[in-house]
């Protein structure tokens, strides 16, 4: 569990028992090009075990929002410091859409909970 990138994606959004996050920093930068309005979001996440996770979001809102379908946008996860009895797989992960990691989520959450039965 703790050398999955998942588990730490999902302590991110909600409560793991010993992945707690002590800190949150997070800078936000819009880019205008060419009629483009490009929003950089980069999340860094220090988790109470020594690990350190960055999320970086970068959406193009020049594109109307439809709430029906899912919005191209780039997620990366990357670890970017791991203590040593650590070894998180994969290191990075990238989505195209919030759809995408949603699906994600959901499948490693079902064959992680499979596990313990």
């Amino acid at each position: 569990m703790m050398n999955n990138l998942f588990t730490y994606v999902l302590a991110m959004k909600e409560n793991i028992a010993g992945l707690s996050v002590l800190e949150e920093t997070r800078h936000d930068n819009r880019v205008e090009d060419d009629g483009h309005i490009i929003e950089n979001s980069e999340l860094v996440v220090r988790f109470e075990n020594g690990v350190i996770l960055r999320k970086q979001t970068e959406v193009d809102q020049t594109e109307p929002v439809n709430d029906e379908i899912c919005a191209e946008c780039w997620i990366t996860y990357e670890v970017l410091s791991q203590p040593e009895h650590v070894t998180i797989t994969p290191n990075r992960k990238s989505f195209t859409n919030q759809c995408q990691e949603n699906f994600w989520l959901k499948i490693n959450q079902t064959q992680t909970s499979t596990h313990h039965h």
